[in-house]
Formats: structure tokens, sequence, C-alpha cells
């Protein structure tokens, strides 16, 4: 990776870091174990899907395949949030 794209991606990544703490509970930034459960959570519920669908949708478009593309992101919803409800009780749990 060059050195543009490295600053780049830092860039995006602090502007990001900035959004979510606004959307962090501030109990969960007062420990390192908060503070690592808040950043998985938000990796894990917002920034990692993007980033999925945009790796999916480019290989569709590049493969001639955007109703393909489509049709994963519907059938995906539902296990995005399946899976959100399971963070939020093993959170509820510690």
């Amino acid at each position: 990776m060059d050195s543009d794209t490295r600053q780049k991606i830092q860039e995006h990544a602090r502007a990001i870091a900035a959004l979510l703490y606004g959307e962090t509970a501030p109990e969960q930034l007062t420990t390192l174990e908060g503070i690592e459960t808040a950043v998985r959570g938000h990796i894990l519920e917002h920034v990692s899907p993007e980033i999925g669908h945009f790796l999916l949708q480019k290989q569709a478009v590049q493969n001639g395949d955007e109703l393909g593309t489509l049709r994963v992101f519907s059938e995906r919803s539902p296990l995005r949030k399946s899976k959100r409800k399971n963070l939020k009780s093993k959170d509820a749990l510690n």
C-alpha cells in the first residue's frame, strides 16, 4: 500500500471514529474493555457490512451480475438484524 492510500485510509477512519463516538454510550468509554467492545460492535454493525457491500457490488459489476447483487443484499438484511440482537444480548450478559 502506498503512503497516499494509507493517509487517505487514516483520514477516513478518523472521520468514521468521530461519527461513531457520538453514537457510543459515555459509560462504554470509561475502560479499555468498554472501548474495545464499542469499537468491535460499531465495526461489525456499521463498517464491515459497508465494505462487504462495496466489494460485492464491484465484483458483481465486473461479472455483469447486478441483479444477483441486489438479491444478496435483500437476503442478508435479516441476518444482519439477528447478529445485532446476538451482540446486544451478549453485552447484556457481561
